[in-house]
């Protein structure tokens, strides 16, 4: 299962539109009440409708929109004239966050949070066991994943492969995830179970 999108309410719809689009949103669908934009990375969607009555300011969704610098968006956004509710902070949970409204009075916050959006050192359903897993590139679009210590543990998997190209790592398992949803996430989402798998299992090699 993928999340597709997430629809928000809009009052003016015009207005918001312009404000997602400062944002950085790319607007591929516009009706009288409805739009629809693609995000600069994934492949998540998020859309606006016109709602038939205020959006609520308390109890309500709040609309996350990760960044890799929330300092430099917000100059960026106060600079065209939008307020900020509250300045990035580093939070406790290890995410800098920013808070804003769009035009309707939705909740936004900007936030950044690396590896620990979705692999916190307090993930409960896996830990994320040694840094020795090295991600190794060959030819043909083949790979590996193998269990090896040290940083400097390439010319043995050069060795061990003869279509070698070169190898990433180490990496302990969430990081190894987050870089291959991150860089490869077709890859990812075809192999994370297998992943897992493989690293709390006895094997040193999972070829894929």
């Amino acid at each position: 299962m993928r999340l597709n999108q997430v629809t928000a309410g809009a009052a003016n719809l015009e207005q918001s539109i312009a404000f997602y689009q400062l944002l950085g949103l790319r607007l591929i669908v516009k009706s009288p009440h409805y739009a629809r934009f693609e995000l600069p990375r994934g492949e998540a969607t998020f859309s606006l409708h016109i709602a038939d009555a205020p959006v609520p300011r308390e109890n309500a969704p709040q609309l996350y929109f990760e960044c890799s610098d929330v300092d430099f968006e917000i100059r960026r956004l106060k600079h065209a004239g939008v307020a900020i509710e509250r300045e990035p902070v580093m939070q406790s949970w290890l995410w800098r966050e920013a808070w804003l409204r769009d035009p309707a009075g939705n909740a936004i916050c900007l936030y950044n949070a690396g590896e620990n959006r979705r692999y916190p050192p307090w993930r409960i359903d896996q830990p994320p066991g040694e840094e020795n897993l090295h991600l190794v590139i060959r030819d043909g679009e083949q790979w590996a994943i193998v269990k090896a210590e040290g940083e400097h543990a390439w010319p043995a998997l050069q060795a061990g492969y003869g279509d070698f190209k070169t190898s990433l790592g180490p990496f302990d398992l969430f990081a190894l995830l987050a870089m291959l949803e991150a860089q490869w996430p077709e890859l990812f989402l075809a192999h994370e179970q297998a992943i897992r798998a493989f690293a709390i299992s006895d094997e040193a090699a999972m070829e894929f």
